[in-house]
């Protein structure tokens, strides 16, 4: 089991997934993200018995991921993939409209998936070294599962123990990743995704490579928890509002990732200033894992907005982070949210969902807007 992200924690262990695995198998775990404390924290919550492997996980060299980003470029270009497209304006008018203009000539758009068939196929070659884990392939695995099939590392991992008769399964980590993140440079024998518009975007992505990979639709395995009755139905005391007992409602704003936009105060002056008209009405506020509590801090002193950080970005989630998650969206009348996933957590949880996008002011480039 390869983790090399918070999110797909969330996802495998979080979730539930090894707890169904373990029924089987016996799990061991490349991570340079989780340590031996994390690995025991997790087995004394779930009840699990998952090893930690001593193998690290090795970077990309810096040229296999600038030809990484290139190749997205392509991939944008030939399937004219629109998210591609809104991340190069943020590159700059010029990149932009370059892009465009090579999307108008049919030339360039065919020798583009020429180009791409070729480039992936060098790359899996690059990315593919049994001696370097020549001692992995003596545990003799069933399988290896990839929870971020679309990160360079997992890929020279799923590579190198295929020659070895490893079978890969690739786990597409969330609902954007086959139109965001470029090519998965590995080939798996199992694809699991979350529905079938997924399964219709893998579909349309690879066959360009001749790719015959056995497509599965598991939806969404971290959204379980929400369908749990061994959940837990309160929030721990540190997290509620210091004025409980005289908030009647509450509304939850989950603030968005700070590379979307840095600094979200004006929604929670927004937010209180709706809250004058609602005597009773509290607000929580909890950050995304990327953004900075830091930036909150002067409303610590308003007596119906609590702040809560669940974990910094480069931590691993705590063992209760689904359970506390379920419990905010259950206690709260709302969940307000800015271009982020908690808009699907909330409606798993059955909590009405506000999606907001507005600046903070009127003049924000178009390509820096929310």
């Amino acid at each position: 089991l390869l983790i090399p992200n918070p999110f797909a924690a969330i996802n495998v262990i979080h979730s539930g997934l090894l707890s169904e695995l373990e029924k089987c198998y016996e799990i061991s775990v490349m991570s340079d993200l989780l340590t031996e404390g994390d690995v025991g924290s997790f087995n004394e919550h779930f009840k699990l018995n998952m090893h930690l492997m001593e193998t690290r996980v090795a970077s990309a060299p810096g040229f296999i991921r600038r030809l990484r980003i290139f190749q997205t470029v392509l991939f944008g270009l030939f399937f004219d993939v629109a998210t591609i497209r809104i991340k190069l304006m943020e590159k700059g008018a010029l990149v932009h409209k370059l892009f465009c203009i090579a999307r108008q000539s049919s030339l360039l758009i065919f020798l583009s998936g020429r180009l791409l068939i070729y480039l992936r196929r060098w790359l899996i070659r690059k990315m593919t070294h049994p001696a370097r884990y020549a001692s992995l392939a003596e545990c003799q695995f069933d399988a290896v599962l990839s929870t971020s099939p679309l990160d360079m590392r997992e890929n020279e991992i799923m590579n190198s123990l295929k020659a070895y008769g490893v079978r890969g399964i690739s786990m597409i980590i969330s609902w954007d990743n086959l139109t965001s993140k470029g090519i998965i440079n590995a080939d798996a024998g199992l694809v699991l995704v979350w529905s079938e518009t997924m399964a219709r975007e893998f579909d349309r992505f690879y066959w360009l490579f001749g790719d015959n990979a056995t497509v599965r639709i598991v939806g969404v395995p971290r959204f379980d928890v929400y369908h749990r009755n061994t959940c837990k139905k309160s929030l721990p005391a540190a997290m509620r509002m210091a004025d409980e007992g005289r908030a009647t409602h509450k509304i939850l704003f989950s603030t968005g990732a700070a590379k979307h936009h840095s600094c979200q105060n004006y929604i929670i002056d927004d937010l209180l200033e709706y809250a004058k008209t609602q005597p009773g009405l509290a607000i929580l506020v909890r950050c995304h894992p990327a953004d900075d509590p830091a930036r909150y801090v002067r409303y610590t002193s308003c007596g119906n907005v609590r702040l809560f950080q669940p974990f910094a970005g480069n931590e691993t989630p705590p063992a209760d982070f689904l359970e506390t998650l379920r419990a905010q969206l259950s206690l709260c009348r709302v969940c307000v949210q800015v271009a982020s996933t908690m808009f699907l957590d909330a409606a798993a949880c059955n909590t009405p969902v506000i999606s907001i996008a507005y600046d903070a002011r009127d003049d924000v480039p178009y390509a820096h807007s929310v």
